[in-house]
């Protein structure tokens, strides 16, 4: 730590959170908030505050150090004071696709358009030194406005849908072990098609490609997807584990087969849920009349008042 008012991050912008760069930042007799990469006693900060949101139950702690060490995209925080009152991650889902996640802001300090901040600190970021497509998931009113002023497109809405697991015998699926066969079929498939080709993969949206597929059977950071065929290759579907309020749930994430065994495929996905001791079942489901039609024929159902909003920024 430097004196009189300034002090050195040991960090290179465009580089991993190990190498030895320094900036030298301001401070003020005033308390500014100020945007910056994350540096490594953040964490301790981030952990504090996030006690206080979603009733302790906030994943942003668990995964920052996997967000740190992360040597694609970069992981900001917001100081304010000395000390970090908000945190935002630009990740790579694929090549030419990037993700905006985990806004987060100390309740604490409210009003000070922290979340603006990193949004706009973010996006300027991805379109210096990325291209491809940006994206980002919102069911904020002051986020939503936020993205149309800062030149984001929404191009889906979503809402989640659950149904219980269903005590039925089933031998209809069969592990996946041909990834370019299989992305091949869900790219073609009526389902993929109906939101052109956008999957949720674990609270993030990507268009789905062979290196999407790769990436998430073998994830570290998010979530590890498991690839079912079913009823001899008539449809494909992925899913992982999740837990809320102490229950166990299979999520769907991919589910790509012919609109009309829709909700044949998904009934055979609770019973594969209850052989394999779900409580529930979850899909977050893109709001086509004609895609939430077939899965509440398959007996799912809604308790959000609100949606999620899909919001995409483009550079060439």
């Amino acid at each position: 730590m430097l004196r009189n008012n300034t002090y050195c991050v040991i960090r290179n912008l465009n580089a991993s959170p190990q190498a030895a760069t320094c900036f030298m930042t301001q401070t003020f007799s005033t308390p500014q908030v100020v945007c910056r990469p994350a540096i490594a006693r953040d964490h301790a900060d981030i952990v504090e505050f996030c006690k206080g949101i979603w009733d302790g139950g906030d994943y942003v702690p668990a995964v920052w150090r996997d967000w740190y060490n992360d040597p694609n995209g970069i992981l900001i925080t917001a100081e304010y004071n000395g000390h970090a009152i908000g945190c935002a991650k630009l990740s790579l889902l694929a090549e030419g696709q990037w993700w905006l996640e985990g806004i987060r802001v100390d309740p604490n300090h409210q009003g000070l358009r922290v979340s603006s901040r990193m949004h706009n600190y973010l996006t300027d970021w991805w379109a210096e030194h990325y291209d491809g497509t940006l994206r980002l998931l919102t069911e904020n009113p002051a986020m939503v406005h936020l993205c149309e002023k800062t030149g984001y497109v929404k191009t889906h809405e979503l809402r989640g849908y659950r149904a219980k697991p269903i005590e039925e015998p089933t031998d209809n699926f069969s592990l996946v072990t041909d990834i370019h066969e299989a992305t091949t079929f869900a790219i073609a498939s009526e389902s993929v098609k109906l939101t052109n080709q956008r999957i949720d993969f674990g609270w993030r949206i990507a268009i789905l490609t062979e290196q999407v597929f790769e990436k998430y059977s073998n994830s570290r950071v998010g979530f590890t997807h498991t690839f079912y065929w079913w009823k001899d290759k008539q449809g494909l579907f992925s899913a992982w584990e999740d837990e809320e309020e102490d229950k166990r749930q299979l999520v769907i994430g991919v589910l790509a087969c012919a609109l009309n065994n829709i909700p044949t495929m998904l009934m055979d996905i609770r019973r594969l849920a209850a052989r394999k001791k779900f409580d529930k079942v979850f899909l977050l489901a893109f709001l086509k009349p004609e895609f939430i039609s077939q899965i509440e024929q398959a007996g799912f159902s809604t308790s959000w008042e609100n949606y999620l909003r899909l919001f995409e920024k483009q550079k060439s």
